[in-house]
């Protein structure tokens, strides 16, 4: 079994740089596009994808939709692959959160697997509930799957899935493009599901 993670197509707060988070923004003209596009890479039967699975926010809705249509294929709506909650954040952008916030953002930029954004998440809770997602589809799928979800979701999974350090900015180098395809096998998120919860047992005074 593959996964097929897919990053939602552009938004003009992609193009602006300002925090999404939860905000459902929808795609732009060029989102679409990238959306259909994408559609038309995958009608190529060697990746066999059987489902889609979108988390809720319109922008990954209405690019995996798109797809699925091309596919033929059932698209569900999963809750747990929503956009990490960046709180009072989302629709600020970074340079300017840093020189507002200061010290509290500092703090969370370098502890940031376990420190929440001021009334948002953090990216533990985001690796749960995505680990979660992957639990549910392993269950009801025996074939491979597309996963429309966000930056933060698979950024958070491949710095995890690489043994990277998720309490700086090398998470950084695991973001992905809109529409870009990232590859993950089954066994793998199983592996990564197990230390995960190995470390919430650990760790778990701190959760």
């Amino acid at each position: 079994m593959i996964f097929y993670f897919v990053r939602h197509g552009e938004t003009d707060w992609n193009v602006q740089k300002k925090i999404q988070g939860t905000t459902d923004v929808p795609l732009n003209a060029n989102g679409l596009r990238q959306a259909r596009l994408l559609a038309e890479k995958l009608v190529d039967g060697s990746y066999k994808i059987e489902r889609a699975y979108t988390s809720p926010h319109l922008r990954a809705q209405v690019t995996a939709q798109l797809v699925a249509k091309a596919l033929g294929i059932e698209c569900v709506d999963l809750p747990d692959l929503a956009e990490m909650d960046l709180g009072v954040w989302e629709g600020d952008n970074w340079p300017n959160i840093e020189e507002v916030y200061g010290e509290v953002y500092h703090y969370w930029n370098s502890h940031r697997r376990y420190v929440r954004t001021p009334g948002g998440e953090c990216y533990n809770d985001v690796l749960k509930r995505t680990f979660r997602a992957l639990e549910y589809m392993m269950k009801n799928v025996n074939g491979n799957v597309l996963v429309l979800s966000h930056s933060a979701i698979m950024m958070s999974l491949r710095c995890y899935l690489a043994g990277g350090c998720m309490d700086d900015e090398t998470m950084l180098d695991y973001r992905a493009k809109n529409t870009e395809v990232v590859e993950i096998d089954a066994e793998e998120i199983k592996k990564a599901i197990k230390r995960f919860r190995r470390e919430e047992e650990e760790y778990k005074d701190i959760i």
